[in-house]
């Protein structure tokens, strides 16, 4: 007959639990401070990764003036990333080229652009922190250099 005092319980933790979603984890941010009108803003959608996982960083300038900014980048790349872990420091764009071209931008007044830089996490268990960067640039005759706080994220 004990046994069967538990069934009750058990049956209302399981209709309470049962429409909850399951924990997700939030989006985190870092931001760059502002230089010349613009912003670099560094996101991941998740801090938690496995060994062998990709990962996805979305980096963004951003144009906090009400008026358009144009600007030339020496190459086609603008953004980078700063990988630092608990065996080595490396940068995303190290495997990869570029076009070496001179390469107009535009970001329109309270615009946005964006590129999602993918990696592959081979990296022992630890902390990792990734700071987003843009190339240099040149934006009414002043160098621009933006480089985000680094966010940390967990190699599990």
């Amino acid at each position: 007959m004990k046994k069967w005092a538990v069934l009750p319980l058990l049956i209302v933790l399981l209709v309470l639990t049962a429409g909850c979603p399951a924990p997700v984890e939030e989006i985190i941010t870092a931001f760059s401070p502002i230089k010349g009108g613009l912003k670099l803003e560094l996101s991941l959608d998740r801090v938690t990764y496995q060994p062998g996982e990709e990962l996805r960083a979305t980096l963004s300038l951003i144009n906090t003036t009400p008026e358009p900014i144009s600007f030339s980048t020496k190459t086609s790349q603008l953004f980078d990333l700063i990988i630092e872990g608990p065996e080595r420091t490396w940068r995303w764009s190290e495997d990869k080229m570029f076009l070496q071209v001179i390469t107009p931008r535009h970001i329109p007044a309270n615009g946005t652009l964006s590129e999602v830089l993918s990696l592959k996490i081979d990296l022992a268990t630890g902390d990792v922190y990734l700071t987003g960067v843009t190339v240099p640039f040149e934006l009414n005759d002043e160098q621009i250099l933006l480089r985000t706080t680094p966010l940390r994220i967990r190699v599990e």
